[in-house]
């Protein structure tokens, strides 16, 4: 009987690298079956459900080995749910995918309806894309797929670039849609709590592109807790244990330690290094937040956060002028920052992209990092030594002759920030530097810049990650509704649920637990 999905012994390596990705591979699917693959970054995760997919050789050139056993029919979904798009409105978008089925146009309309209700996305059929929120982009790229008819639907880390909420949302639609239609789905994810629990079964790779692990989600947590933890693969946050009996029972080991975790603590206040009046931001000609009036003291941690679209990635870029202010005027260190001369501002403060590639220009990881010191005319011993001692950091030695674009994007991510550590500059505004990364390489991340920190650097970051936020924040400023309508500790901002509603954040467990026992309400 021929096997419905998989691969035999499937080795792939792509031109530019020595190594392979991935290393004789042996795996069978069957038809139904909901299937997650785990692994730390770099471990070949994505290359294999693109091989699954028929993108590799296909598509992606890439010298392969073994056999792989893949569906004519198959759709998939990528972190970045722009790539995929190539039309204007919504429903031009979903026509775009049944034209490919050859559905004649004057049925189109019911059926773009129905997909549209499917996936939950209550807005106009003529609303541009562009404005929709991240969840919403999600529920369009899922909608198309679904237009596809595909035998097999494939999930790259769906939610990777989505605010709390918008996470729940997508996994509840995923589920939903495997109960109902019992879909066939892989998928990969670093984020595992609302994935997991309705898995058939979990795969994890190591770092050598191997599988180590095969069988169901409890039984591979308990089986592999260590070659997990080593391997910095993040872990869900409550599963196998369920909500509702860690809250109703205070003696419960998990509802424990969680009660442990709210703490305060002090903020200690250097002097203001940034601070902003009155300061609208947007793009084009839309504004997107209005009178922004903050201070940032120097060696604060700064954490950013609210919804997809809130203007959280434009404020920071408005902070070192990668995008124009529109109204209001923003200092930096006592100057306007108009008057900072474009190579004096960035000696002193540096900016890490959401998309990593977007700071890349040069064709080697060696290079990149080394690109600031040869610009400022660094000896060339200098620019070696320091540039190896980041590359070491950063856990990129291996790859220092490979080109940036070869990398994973958790690897992608390292070096965005590995580039931007070069100098000792006061300011680090970081946009999501965690996103993409296995649980040991992110807090390796966070600790390299938590050492920046202890050295007097202010860090200003925006992310998702709550977690991390109460972790590390000293300060949090919370965008909502086109306003700053919080600035203040993690802890004020956490401990008050109705906030958290308000803003549609998702505050870490621990808080969660407070708030429901506050309340006497079950979630």
């Amino acid at each position: 009987m021929e096997m419905f999905l998989g691969c035999k012994d499937l080795s792939v390596r792509f031109y530019n690298r020595s190594e392979n990705i991935l290393s004789s591979i042996t795996l069978s699917i069957n038809k139904g079956e909901k299937v997650l693959i785990l692994g730390p970054s770099g471990s070949g995760k994505s290359t294999l459900i693109s091989a699954l997919a028929g993108i590799i050789p296909e598509h992606l050139e890439a010298e392969v080995s073994g056999e792989v056993f893949s569906r004519k029919d198959a759709g998939v979904m990528f972190q970045d749910p722009d790539s995929q798009f190539c039309m204007l409105h919504v429903d031009e978008e979903i026509a775009f995918s049944l034209e490919n089925r050859s559905i004649p146009r004057h049925e189109m309309d019911p059926m773009i309806a129905d997909l549209m209700d499917k996936v939950g996305l209550n807005v106009d059929k003529k609303t541009p894309i562009e404005t929709l929120s991240g969840g919403m982009k999600q529920r369009l790229a899922l909608a198309c797929l679904l237009a596809l008819e595909p035998e097999v639907l494939f999930f790259d880390e769906p939610t990777a670039q989505l605010d709390p909420a918008g996470r729940k949302e997508i996994f509840g639609l995923l589920n939903h849609l495997a109960k109902t239609t019992n879909q066939t789905m892989v998928v990969v994810e670093h984020v595992l709590d609302g994935c997991i629990e309705w898995m058939d079964r979990v795969i994890i790779l190591n770092k050598h592109g191997c599988i180590i692990g095969d069988g169901g989600p409890k039984e591979i947590l308990q089986k592999f807790t260590n070659e997990m933890k080593a391997a910095g693969i993040w872990r869900p946050k409550i599963f196998p244990e369920t909500w509702t009996e860690v809250v109703r029972n205070p003696s419960h080991p998990l509802a424990i330690k969680l009660s442990n975790r709210i703490k305060t603590k002090p903020i200690n206040e250097g002097g203001v290094i940034l601070r902003t009046e009155q300061v609208d931001i947007g793009y084009g000609k839309k504004t997107i937040a209005r009178e922004i009036t903050i201070n940032i003291h120097q060696g604060q941690w700064i954490s950013v956060v609210g919804e997809n679209g809130s203007g959280k990635s434009t404020f920071l870029k408005s902070l070192i002028r990668l995008v124009p202010y529109k109204k209001g005027k923003i200092f930096f260190q006592d100057k306007e920052l108009k008057k900072w001369p474009d190579r004096e501002l960035y000696e002193k403060a540096g900016f890490v992209f959401q998309n990593p590639e977007h700071q890349f220009i040069t064709n080697t990881v060696f290079e990149e990092v080394a690109f600031g010191g040869r610009q400022r005319n660094w000896p060339e011993e200098l620019i070696h030594t320091k540039t190896m001692q980041l590359l070491e950091e950063f856990g990129l030695e291996s790859y220092q002759d490979a080109h940036p674009f070869t990398l994973s994007l958790g690897q992608k991510r390292r070096l965005s920030v590995a580039t931007m550590l070069l100098f000792d500059q006061a300011l680090l505004l970081l946009d999501e530097p965690t996103f993409g990364q296995d649980e040991k390489t992110a807090n390796e991340l966070i600790q390299r810049l938590k050492e920046r920190q202890a050295q007097g650097t202010t860090i200003v970051m925006v992310t998702h990650d709550m977690d991390l936020v109460d972790r590390f924040s000293d300060h949090v400023l919370l965008f909502n509704k086109g306003r700053v309508t919080y600035q203040g500790s993690p802890y004020g901002l956490f401990s008050d649920p109705s906030l958290c509603r308000e803003s549609a954040l998702i505050p870490p467990l621990h808080y969660q637990l407070l708030h429901e026992r506050m309340e006497g309400v079950l979630v």
